[in-house]
């Protein structure tokens, strides 16, 4: 019989679900307490979360069965270190993005907040759906309810954000078929959606042109979920035009929920098999080195802000690709992966979680800044962070972090990316990690150029018109944002050591 925690899987989903139909219902009488209907919603999820995170970390993997149907027949939910660590992500951040939205809808969205609170808890449980389940169709069931949800939260504003609303659709539909397909197709193969039971039914089969289609499949349409380069366009739109705490949940998280999804299929489903690494590693180094010539050059904050996301999003696919090119070399991956991919993937799951919050801050204050001067150019920005000094510190340690500024929670996260590169340049060797080594050191370096010009314009220079403080929920999410940066940087090791252990979860080591 399963224990109370072995539970909590589906009830982190289906308590979001059933708070977005009370939201609907509720709205309708009393628009003022969705807010605190969705806010009470995620702080529970977040609870079960943690309890999830504790019980798997010392006990072993959760599995659920949906309806008592053993896999592969039935829908498996399937949580272990690995989505256990991004679950926690997903919340705490769609928690404080909510403490936050209580006061911008209000200034942002005005008259709806139940439609929207209604559709933002759609959100959260599509997050938490993509990251829970064991199955395969089910997690593109989940990306689509996350999906809608986005297109829907993006447009909210009107005006021209329906035209980056309609971008994103497009793409994300596009991205949709072809995970859609990848699933038919493994589905025609082998009979099953179950994704540990695909693992072990493919390796007979990877030379079949059918799986090779599929695995082609996957990384194109979670490459486009995920925004990385060449299919990042809808991206630099979305975020500008979106809410501020829906700019925040789309950087911090939406696109980190992708790659997730990225992870679990390939190193699941094809494990070094297709040699992907060096994929990972081109898409990922192109995603750093253009995102970072068009961030330099923009004057609006929030698609600078976008631009840094594709950036940061191209650092953790070089962290990713990195780990699978070095187990494309060992003979045996599988039984004792390499320090150095360990050091690599455990660099990028904890860089999804020390950019998700850098960023959600950094969008959050804009939203906080634009809320007060109702302007996103930098231009217009000298000196804003002197009369919001709550607001404008804590953007400041949110860029620092992003740069990588020790002792900054950011700082640990590149900095255990580099060095698994440099290790692997004395272990693996060869030109294809020399250069990512060298790349990657300059994109990370370019990348402070404009942290640094984005801080220099809120906190030393003029030019704004005077204002004052945003409103205390507001401030409230910036600072907690910043406290956690901060705090992550001088007590990394407890992180460090979950992003380990999530990483040999990916590897095969744990």
């Amino acid at each position: 019989m399963l224990s109370i925690v072995e539970q909590f899987p589906i009830l982190v989903v289906a308590i979001s679900l059933l708070s977005a139909f009370t939201i609907l219902i509720v709205g309708w009488l009393n628009k003022k307490s969705c807010c605190f209907i969705s806010i009470a919603t995620i702080l529970v999820q977040l609870v079960m979360a943690i309890f999830i995170l504790d019980h798997v970390l010392t006990k072993g993997t959760i599995h659920y069965w949906l309806g008592g149907w053993k896999p592969p027949w039935g829908i498996e939910y399937l949580v272990d270190a690995l989505n256990a660590y991004v679950l926690v992500i997903v919340l705490f951040l769609g928690l404080i993005c909510a403490l936050h939205s209580k006061s911008s809808i209000e200034h942002e969205l005005p008259h709806k907040s139940d439609t929207f609170y209604t559709i933002y808890q759609l959100f959260i449980a599509g997050l938490c759906g993509v990251t829970v389940t064991g199955d395969i169709f089910n997690m593109y069931v989940f990306l689509e309810i996350l999906s809608i949800s986005a297109y829907a939260l993006v447009a909210s504003k009107g005006g021209i954000a329906l035209r980056a609303g309609f971008t994103y659709l497009v793409m994300g539909s596009i991205g949709a078929c072809f995970f859609l397909l990848g699933v038919g197709f493994l589905y025609v193969i082998t009979g099953s959606l179950n994704i540990h039971d695909l693992s072990l039914l493919l390796p007979p089969l990877y030379g079949n042109r059918v799986v090779q289609a599929a695995f082609i499949f996957f990384i194109v349409g979670l490459g486009i979920k995920m925004a990385i380069f060449p299919l990042h366009t809808w991206l630099p739109d979305a975020h500008p035009a979106a809410p501020s705490p829906i700019s925040a949940m789309l950087s911090g998280i939406m696109i980190m929920v992708g790659l997730y999804a990225l992870i679990r299929v390939l190193f699941t489903l094809f494990p070094s098999y297709y040699n992907y690494g060096p994929i990972l590693l081109i898409l990922g180094l192109l995603s750093m080195t253009v995102a970072n010539l068009f961030a330099f050059f923009q004057k609006d904050l929030k698609r600078l802000l976008a631009y840094s996301s594709i950036v940061n999003m191209g650092i953790i696919a070089t962290g990713v690709g990195v780990a699978a090119y070095i187990l494309s070399t060992v003979s045996s991956p599988s039984e004792a992966p390499p320090e150095e991919a360990s050091l690599a993937m455990a660099g990028a799951l904890l860089h999804v979680l020390s950019h998700g919050v850098a960023k959600a801050m950094a969008f959050l204050g804009s939203g906080n800044i634009h809320s007060s001067i109702n302007t996103r150019e930098l231009a217009k920005m000298g000196g804003v962070g002197r009369d919001m000094p709550l607001t404008g510190y804590s953007m400041s340690v949110g860029l620092l972090s992003l740069l990588g500024l020790p002792p900054l929670i950011g700082f640990w996260s590149k900095f255990l990316i580099i060095m698994s590169v440099a290790m692997a340049i004395r272990s693996v060797g060869g030109v294809v990690i020399i250069m990512t080594f060298f790349l990657l050191l300059f994109n990370v370096i370019y990348a402070a150029s404009y942290y640094l010009r984005v801080t220099k314009v809120l906190m030393m220079e003029s030019g704004a018109v005077r204002t004052h403080e945003a409103p205390f929920p507001m401030v409230f999410s910036v600072v907690v944002f910043a406290l956690f940066c901060i705090i992550g940087g001088l007590f990394p090791i407890p992180l460090i050591r979950l992003a380990v252990r999530a990483s040999l979860i990916v590897l095969g080591g744990g």
